[in-house]
């Protein structure tokens, strides 16, 4: 068997990407292990712990992938494409009520979570942005710095938005549909014509 702690982590993440933290116990998360609670806690001190544990184990995740959606980039407007991508399927899986739980119930884990955006997340868009100045498909007149924690400000309003809460629309809709308008705002006439050749693409795949 793999590492039990990594066990550990990765059958609660299941549970809690699928109904939240608050709804599952140290029961449910023993019963979908296989395994006595005791098990659980020799590994984490409470259910706190384990929450904390998988944010940073998922954060550490989300950084890889998004350097690997860079790597395989041909410009920067593919990038943002990339990790449209990316986002489509992790996104699938989890119910945007585990936002509203973290915030309220697992502050240590929100505060990570929230770090991770307003450090990682503002460092990867900036070298984005500042990638797509370069390669003449982001305008050179935008301000990158300002842009890149707009860009933060955006995605922390979508996981608090009453528009995900309401059941109204998925993350991905509404990242979806703020991702293009931000990038048809800061893109050249070249740009504009990879996000429609992008954007055709992606119809074709769906």
């Amino acid at each position: 068997m793999e590492n039990v702690e990594e066990f550990i982590l990765g059958e609660a993440e299941k549970l809690f990407m699928k109904y939240g933290t608050k709804s599952i116990t140290m029961d449910d998360i023993a019963k979908q292990l296989g395994m006595s609670k005791k098990t659980i806690y020799v590994n984490f001190k409470d259910k706190d712990d384990l929450v904390t544990n998988l944010v940073m184990k998922m954060m550490q995740k989300d950084k890889c992938n998004m350097q690997e959606r860079t790597k395989q980039s041909e410009n920067a407007v593919e990038e943002i494409f990339l990790m449209m991508d990316f986002l489509k399927h992790m996104l699938s899986n989890i119910n945007p009520v585990i936002f509203y739980d973290l915030e309220k119930y697992h502050n240590k884990a929100y505060k990570i979570m929230m770090n991770f955006h307003q450090n990682h997340i503002y460092e990867h868009v900036k070298i984005c942005l500042d990638r797509g100045v370069n390669e003449n498909v982001f305008r050179e007149d935008i301000n990158t710095e300002i842009l890149s924690q707009a860009r933060v400000a955006q995605i922390n309003w979508i996981f608090g938005s009453d528009l995900i809460r309401s059941g109204k629309h998925s993350l991905y809709e509404v990242i979806q549909e703020l991702t293009i308008h931000f990038l048809f705002g800061i893109c050249t006439l070249s740009g504009h014509i990879l996000i429609n050749n992008y954007t055709n693409k992606v119809k074709q795949t769906t």
